[in-house]
């Protein structure tokens, strides 16, 4: 409960902190890319080997990685399960009328593999990246749509609040969980049915205080003046360094040669 949690952002002074938003929405893009739609071993291993590098340089700490795919546990053994006994192929071993077949086993770890890199993916980005630079960055790389009348402030503003309020959720979730186990909650029940009745207990105030900070938020911004234009000028504009051009060009190279090689 207390800490930091992966996904939420931290101040920091490191590579991956300092790197321009735009080079990291970018490079978010093009691994997720890579990964949904090349279906290729190498592919995935080369993208996760590259996700634990820039948790390195951007100094998070393990225990924050972990636990966030520890919380998904349940979805990965779900996805595993249908894979492995809804894929057709050779079968490896069967349960009653019910067959594992070595495809799906393959099919389930990739998909494991996915739905991991999607996440950490995701939580690199809001967690090295300010709710202002998410913004500044999308609205960056979508000003060409402006000419096609695409509100394109107002579009990545919702996107970068949309991306701040996961971890925020995650948070009120495991508060609001605490607090009714303390009072007696069968969160914790060997019986299913019962868990899921006091499962009600946390998504109906979670639901209640995601709205109250949504209004709240609101608020906030019509209290400082915010009408939903775009800005004319910014605090500290978006410039492209050293460390930004060497980042998407080796991202870009690893990636080619992943595809052409493998």
């Amino acid at each position: 409960m207390k800490g930091p949690k992966f996904g939420q952002y931290t101040i920091g002074d490191t590579i991956i902190h300092n790197l321009d938003s735009r080079t990291k929405i970018i490079s978010c893009f093009l691994i997720i890319f890579s990964t949904l739609f090349i279906y290729k071993w190498q592919v995935v291993l080369i993208n996760i080997l590259i996700i634990i590098v820039a948790i390195y340089f951007a100094e998070i700490r393990p225990k924050l990685v972990l636990r966030s795919i520890w919380r998904l546990w349940l979805l990965f053994l779900l996805t595993f399960i249908f894979q492995a006994i809804l894929t057709e192929g050779d079968i490896l071993f069967s349960l009653g009328s019910i067959g594992v077949t070595k495809q799906g086993v393959a099919l389930g770890i990739s998909t494991i593999l996915r739905l991991m890199i999607l996440l950490l993916t995701s939580c690199l980005l809001t967690a090295t990246t300010s709710t202002i630079q998410l913004a500044s960055g999308m609205e960056a790389l979508l000003a060409p749509l402006s000419f096609l009348k695409v509100p394109v402030h107002q579009f990545s503003m919702v996107i970068s609040i949309a991306l701040r309020f996961i971890p925020e959720i995650i948070q009120e979730a495991e508060t609001i969980s605490k607090a009714q186990i303390s009072r007696g909650a069968p969160l914790k029940s060997p019986k299913a049915q019962e868990r899921i009745k006091g499962y009600f207990a946390v998504l109906i105030p979670l639901l209640a205080n995601s709205l109250q900070r949504a209004e709240d938020l609101a608020m906030a911004m019509e209290s400082r003046c915010y009408t939903g234009s775009a800005n004319r000028s910014r605090l500290s504009e978006l410039s492209f360094r050293k460390n930004d051009y060497l980042v998407l060009i080796m991202l870009s190279i690893i990636i080619l040669f992943s595809l052409l090689v493998c």
